[in-house]
C-alpha cells in the first residue's frame, strides 16, 4: 500500500481520501480497522513529488508489539533548460607538500574545468591552504574573468602543512560576501591529508560545518588518496547535508568536479523538511542509516537540496505498542515542506489488522523490506568499522559475519529489483571481512566502507 502526494508550484493539489485495503481480504473476514490513500496529480511545473509506503500494511494480531518500517521517498522534477539558480561557489584546495606532483596538477585541471562550465552570473572564489591560508581569487561574479581565474589556478604551487579548518573557514567568508537565498551557496573542499594546523579535531571541524549550514551554506568534501581523515571529511559534509567523495585515483578528479557541478546546476528545491508525527501507542524508534536520535513522537529530518530527477529516501522504524495493536490504524502523519511556502502536503500512514498470519504475510511489501535490510546493513557496517578501530578485531569479524548472514537470508526472498543490490552488499562485506587484519582495516578498505555507508545515509540517486 503506498500513499502519494505531489508537491508543486503553484500548489493546486486536491487531496481525496478513500478506503483501499485489500477488498479480497475483507471477504475472508479480515479485521481491518481502516486504511487511507491520498493522491494528487502533479502539475507540469512540479518541483518535487513524494511517496510513502510501509513494509507491513497488514498486521497479524498476536498479542505482542509490532515493528514496521515507513519509507518516504522524494523526487525532484525536471528543470526547464536554462532555468537554474545562480551559484555562489568557493573552491578550497589543499596545496600542502603531500599534494605535489600529479595530485595538485589534476586538482588544478579539475578546477579549471569547473570554471569553464560556470555562467557569467555565477559567483566564484578560490582559496588555497597549507600552513597558511590564501585567498587566490576573492568572491566575484564570473563575468568575463574565466581566463584570469584559470591563470591564477595554474600558478598554484605546493607549500607546507595542512590548515584545513582555516581553509574551510576562509571559503565560508568568501561565500558570505554574496550570500543569498537566491543562490546555491557551496564550499568545495579538496584534501589529501590530515588537518594539523589550527583546530584539527573531528568535533571542531564538524562544528564549523554546522555553523556554516545555519547560515545557509554547505560544504562538499573530496578526499584524495588514502591518507586523509575520512571521519572528519564525512562529518564536515554531513553537517550541512552536502556530498562526500572518496577519490582513490587522481585521474578521476575531473569526473568528480563535473558530477558535483551537474548536481548543483540542477537543484530544484531546498530546505526540505520531512515531519513525522506518531500518535499515542506508536513509538518512533530510529531513522535507519542516520545518526539522529529520536526524542519524541514528533520528529523531522531536513534535506538541504534536491536536484532534478534526483531521488532521496528516508526509512523510519516504528513500534506499534502491544496495547495499540488492533486499535490504531493511523500510525503516523507525514508532512513535507520546502523553501517555497506553496510546497506543502501531508498524508497518513495506515495499517490494517488480521487474525490470519498467512494473510498478513501475503501483503508484505518485499521491496521496502529488502531496502530496509540494506539500510540496516549500512548501520552495522559503521559498527564493524568502529570495533576494528577500537582494536576489537574478533568482535568486528563476528559482526561482519552476522551482516553477511542477514543479507544472504534477505537475498533468498528479495524481489528481483533488490537482488543485485543485496548481492553487491554481500560482496562488500566479504571483502571487508577478508581485509580485516590484526591491526584492523587497511586505509583503503576503511575509506571504501566509509564512502559506501555515507552514500546510503545520504541516499541520492
Amino acid at each position: 500500500m503506498a500513499s502519494k502526494v505531489t508537491v508543486g508550484i503553484p500548489m493546486d493539489t486536491i487531496l481525496t481520501k478513500s478506503v483501499s485495503v485489500l477488498g479480497a481480504a475483507l471477504l475472508l473476514g479480515v479485521n481491518v480497522i481502516s486504511a487511507a490513500r491520498e493522491e494528487s496529480k502533479a502539475p507540469d511545473d512540479a518541483r518535487l513529488t513524494w511517496r510513502q509506503s510501509i513494509d507491513r500494511p497488514m498486521i497479524a494480531k498476536q498479542g505482542q508489539s509490532e515493528k514496521v518500517v515507513i519509507k518516504i521517498e522524494i523526487e525532484g522534477g525536471k528543470v526547464p533548460s536554462g532555468d537554474r539558480m545562480p551559484l555562489n561557489l568557493a573552491v578550497v584546495l589543499d596545496r600542502s607538500g603531500s599534494m605535489s606532483g600529479a595530485k595538485l596538477e589534476q586538482a588544478k585541471q579539475a578546477a579549471m574545468l569547473l570554471v569553464d562550465q560556470l555562467d557569467e552570473e555565477d559567483v566564484f572564489s578560490l582559496v588555497v591552504y597549507e600552513t597558511e591560508v590564501e585567498v587566490v581569487f576573492p568572491a566575484a561574479r564570473l563575468g568575463n574573468r574565466k581566463s584570469e581565474i584559470k591563470r591564477c589556478i595554474r600558478q598554484i604551487e605546493t607549500g607546507g602543512s595542512t590548515a584545513l579548518y582555516g581553509g574551510v573557514e576562509s571559503g565560508g567568508r568568501q561565500l558570505q560576501e554574496f550570500l543569498s537565498k537566491n543562490r546555491i551557496n557551496r564550499v568545495m573542499l579538496l584534501s589529501d591529508g590530515i588537518a594539523n594546523v589550527g583546530p584539527s579535531s573531528n568535533r571542531e571541524i564538524a562544528t564549523l560545518g554546522t555553523t556554516l549550514a545555519r547560515k545557509g551554506m554547505s560544504v562538499t568534501t573530496i578526499g584524495l588518496g588514502d591518507d586523509y581523515n575520512e571521519t572528519l571529511m564525512t562529518a564536515l559534509a554531513e553537517a550541512s547535508d552536502a556530498n562526500y567523495y572518496y577519490v582513490a585515483d587522481v585521474e578521476k578528479l575531473p569526473d568528480v568536479f563535473r558530477k558535483e557541478l551537474g548536481e548543483l546546476k540542477a537543484i530544484v528545491a531546498r530546505d526540505i523538511e520531512i515531519r513525522i508525527e506518531c500518535p499515542e501507542g506508536v513509538r518512533p524508534l530510529r531513522f535507519l542509516g542516520r545518526p539522529e536520535e529520536l526524542k519524541s513522537k514528533k520528529e523531522s529530518i531536513r534535506f538541504a537540496t534536491l536536484s532534478s530527477e534526483q531521488t532521496r529516501e528516508l526509512y523510519l522504524e516504528c513500534e506499534i505498542e502491544k496495547e495499540a495493536v488492533g486499535k490504531i490504524s493511523e500510525i503516523a502523519i507525514v508532512s513535507i515542506s520546502s523553501d517555497t511556502d506553496a510546497d506543502k502536503g501531508s498524508a497518513p500512514v495506515v495499517v490494517g489488522y488480521t487474525e490470519d498470519v498467512k494473510i498478513a504475510e501475503s501483503t508484505v511489501n518485499r521491496d521496502v523490506m529488502a531496502e530496509a535490510i540494506v539500510w540496516r546493513n549500512a548501520m552495522e557496517t559503521e559498527r564493524s568499522v568502529a570495533l576494528a578501530d577500537q582494536g576489537n578485531i574478533a568482535a568486528s569479524r563476528a559482526n561482519f559475519a552476522s551482516q553477511k548472514a542477514a543479507l544472504q537470508s534477505a537475498l533468498a526472498a528479495a524481489p528481483a529489483a533488490q537482488k543485485e543490490e543485496l548481492a553487491d552488499q554481500i560482496q562488500s562485506v566479504e571483502e571487508a571481512e577478508a581485509g580485516l587484519g590484526s591491526d584492523g582495516l587497511s586505509k583503503q578498505a576503511r575509506k571504501k566502507l566509509t564512502n559506501e555507508t555515507y552514500q546510503f545515509r545520504n541516499s541520492k540517486k
